[in-house]
């Protein structure tokens, strides 16, 4: 247990880990608020998307409970596990975008509305996903600090001790650029749900849900699945999001460009 003596969360480290948070957190809402600056868009559609958000992740939530218990032969295949769990996500996001669309929002047809639901439906994911956890380990540094291994190791066997203390030691080992490219991911993760909150609208707008809407579907599995799937470290997983975002974003303004204006 030699390790537990290096292991300190520096002042530093805790605010890299505060300040990707905040960045995390605001980024889509101070998007939100120039967006509605500059289109004039209603907050209405900014929280439909969070709370559509909300209902999506519910139902993954439960059905994740269902396909992925204790003795499912999906567990036992990393293949079949990472796209079971990025076809739950583009089916339950891409659907709740797609319900949102053709009832809450019905009557808003403008091509700026899809841009203000992506961003509150990144809001939800950002602030439980980069948000929150950024903050946490704020508060677990902290406390380690001030505890140490003995408290957070309490009551687990050697082995069980030894994978805590490895995630412990890879955690106060944060650095600045780790900030960064969280940060950029969590930007990232915004333009794709705004990608994709396009390309279902023109789904709605069109009726042609065969092709947009499956569309949707599908580029958001494929980017789950191979982000998970492929043998990437935590900087190659960032910088696949990086250029996922690039990707659909391209492919979204092309599609945004041809919706109506009103």
């Amino acid at each position: 247990m030699s390790i537990t003596s290096d292991i300190h969360f520096s002042t530093a480290t805790l605010l890299r880990y505060a300040a990707t948070g905040i960045v995390c957190t605001v980024a889509p809402v101070l998007l939100a608020v120039f967006w509605r600056k500059r289109t004039y868009e209603s907050w209405v559609i900014f929280i439909v998307g969070f709370l559509a958000y909300f209902a999506a992740g519910t139902a993954r939530m439960m059905l994740r409970m269902l396909m992925f218990g204790e003795g499912s032969s999906l567990n036992s295949s990393p293949f079949l596990f990472y796209l079971v769990q990025g076809l739950l996500s583009g089916v339950c996001e891409e659907t709740a975008r797609y319900i949102a669309f053709m009832y809450p929002l019905r009557n808003r047809t403008a091509r700026t509305v899809p841009v203000m639901y992506g961003l509150g439906h990144d809001f939800y994911e950002s602030l439980a996903v980069g948000g929150f956890a950024s903050f946490h380990y704020v508060l677990d540094g902290i406390d380690w600090n001030n505890l140490g291994a003995e408290e957070f190791t309490r009551g687990l066997d050697e082995a069980g001790a030894a994978k805590m203390l490895e995630g412990v030691a890879a955690a106060a080992d944060f650095s600045f650029l780790d900030s960064v490219l969280v940060s950029l991911d969590c930007i990232s993760g915004t333009f794709i749900h705004v990608a994709l909150s396009v390309i279902v609208f023109k789904a709605v707008q069109t009726g042609d849900w065969k092709r947009w809407l499956l569309l949707a579907i599908g580029l958001h599995t494929a980017g789950n699945f191979l982000c998970g799937y492929l043998p990437l470290s935590d900087t190659g997983m960032h910088i696949f999001s990086i250029m996922e975002a690039a990707v659909l974003g391209w492919l979204a303004y092309r599609v945004y460009k041809s919706l109506p204006y009103v």
